[in-house]
């Protein structure tokens, strides 16, 4: 009777470390994820930032080349 108590014990911390260990990769494998994404929304805005920035330059240079076409017509 003890023998079948410890066996049924020993199943269910089975059970439980199975359960648990399955929850912690479920666990790592979405904090992984968000972190991923975090990191590519960061890199995403940088990039945004960089084309405006760009965009701006690329508009006064325009403007610059214009003036200087008229001024020598």
């Amino acid at each position: 009777m003890v023998g079948k108590k410890l066996d049924v014990v020993s199943s269910s911390l089975k059970d439980n470390f199975l359960l648990i260990l399955i929850f912690s990769l479920f666990l790592f494998s979405t904090t992984s994820c968000e972190k991923s994404f975090q990191n590519f929304d960061q890199n995403l805005i940088e990039k945004k930032k960089e084309l405006e920035e760009f965009n701006e330059k690329s508009i006064m240079r325009k403007e610059e080349i214009l003036n200087s076409q008229d001024e020598n017509n």
